[in-house]
């Protein structure tokens, strides 16, 4: 119901995605899975609202200290042991709470960009999820220069 008065009179959708929308890691596939849907529909809404001069923001914040590893988050109450490694329940422990983000400062980021007139489509909050993005675009880089070779050479041959 917002798209047909956003379409008038223009304006910014921000779709809250995370460090994990960006890179998969270990321990956590059904989260990554769910962030990753986030960031796929918030691009294709972005080129199909274009036209509008509807802009979509994706943010994609490190930790920061909310509850959000706190009384917000459900563990599983039996444990796989071969799992333990992988496990983001350590991670969960020794976290909630020691997280080094300030969420007042990420608010005023998010409306800094919501105001700008050259925001990005990605935001990644924090240095944390600024590495993770770093790490992941030279990973990708680093596949795609590799493969380059390979894979474009999957057209029919010339007749």
């Amino acid at each position: 119901a917002a798209l047909p008065v956003l379409r008038r009179s223009g304006g910014t959708i921000v779709n809250m995605s995370s460090g994990a929308g960006i890179e998969g890691r270990g321990g956590g596939g059904y989260y990554h899975a769910a962030k990753f849907a986030v960031e796929g529909i918030s691009e294709a809404l972005a080129g199909e609202l274009k036209p509008f001069g509807i802009r979509v923001l994706i943010v994609e914040p490190g930790p920061f200290r909310t509850d959000f590893l706190g009384r917000s988050i459900t563990m599983a109450a039996n444990e796989i042991p071969e799992y333990a490694a992988t496990s983001r329940k350590h991670y969960r422990e020794t976290n909630d709470g020691n997280q080094t983000g300030d969420p007042d400062k990420a608010i005023a980021v998010i409306l800094q960009a919501v105001d700008a007139d050259d925001a990005p489509l990605h935001l990644p909050l924090g240095p944390i999820a600024h590495s993770i993005a770093e790490r992941k675009l030279a990973s990708f880089r680093s596949d795609i220069d590799a493969w380059r070779d390979f894979t474009i050479a999957t057209d029919f041959d010339q007749l």
